[in-house]
């Protein structure tokens, strides 16, 4: 029976086991062969990580760019390494002077488009061999910056030299390089003491699940309502209807012309994922425009209006 499952699994990762260790526990909690989740987090860090379950992991390429929201502790005064408390102590400052003015001051101009240098301890590679590994054996490279988006970022509390905040933030952003770069803005430098991942686009650290209440579930016969549908994972993607008579054909791989479609969001462009839905509100496939939604217009009926990106049936 759980080998059928297609679903996604809400998970909480305590500090300690790495993201790997959890996919592997859960793929022997509900004996199923296919896993993967849709985020790393660092073992040190804890909080919410999403793993889709067989059939489902077709859906990581487009979970992967989900908003991220973490609470993060920061020490002012040292700065290290690994920009976390598992580094080499590299620097140290004067934070006695700093004050909470300052700090909501620095990070508030973090809010909008960033520029980030990837971390030397971190799983990005250079040609094909990852940073961490070059990193231990005492080699720094050059990294480019990457653009990242902050798209919120509060300040919670200030005792001594310790700084908790919120930030809500694009994929692929290190919230320890946020740290560091805001020591060093400061003056005094500073690292990530503490990380608590709240949220992955609509996966929320409240209702997410320990593996041991997953582990529990298949015996007391609540997992059934403990997994969530593909449909709970995509539901953020924008919708277009299609006629149903055109649905076995898309799910054979057969583009989708302008005849072939009822409704569409009011704006879209090449480059969207977007989802189309079947009977039940089942999520059938996801697809890319051709066009935009005034090129749309001007098709000819039998034109091909959207590309099939992936069949999820």
């Amino acid at each position: 029976m759980t080998g059928t499952m297609n679903n996604i699994v809400n998970l909480y990762k305590p500090v300690g086991p790495s993201s790997f260790f959890m996919v592997q526990s859960v793929k022997r909690a509900l004996k199923i062969k296919k896993a993967g989740h849709i985020g790393t987090l660092d073992p040190k860090a804890e909080g919410v990580l999403p793993i889709c379950l067989n059939r489902s992991t077709r859906l990581i390429q487009f979970l992967v760019s989900l908003p991220k929201v973490y609470r993060a502790n920061m020490t002012l005064g040292i700065a290290t390494d690994t920009q976390d408390a598992t580094g080499q102590v590299t620097a140290t400052g004067d934070a006695t002077t700093v004050t909470e003015p300052q700090v909501r001051e620095v990070l508030a101009d973090f809010q909008g488009e960033v520029q980030q240098i990837p971390p030397m301890y971190s799983a990005k590679k250079k040609d094909g061999v990852p940073l961490y590994k070059l990193a231990r054996n005492g080699i720094t490279i050059e990294r480019k910056p990457v653009t990242l988006r902050i798209y919120a970022i509060d300040f919670l509390n200030k005792e001594g030299n310790e700084v908790t905040f919120r930030v809500k933030c694009s994929a692929g952003t290190y919230v320890r390089t946020l740290c560091h770069d805001i020591g060093q803005i400061l003056g005094c430098g500073a690292h990530m003491s503490q990380l608590v991942r709240e949220q992955v686009g609509q996966f929320d650290i409240e209702s997410s699940l320990t593996l041991e209440e997953l582990s529990d579930a298949p015996s007391d016969g609540t997992l059934t309502e403990k997994l969530l549908g593909t449909e709970a994972g995509l539901d953020f993607l924008p919708e277009i209807e299609v006629h149903p008579d055109h649905i076995p054909s898309l799910t054979h791989g057969i583009p989708l012309t302008k005849v072939a479609v009822r409704a569409t969001p009011d704006r879209f462009q090449p480059g969207m994922n977007l989802r189309v839905t079947g009977e039940e509100g089942c999520i059938v496939a996801i697809v890319d425009p051709v066009v935009d939604e005034e090129g749309f217009q001007q098709l000819d009926p039998g034109e091909i209006a959207f590309k099939l990106k992936r069949v999820l049936v």
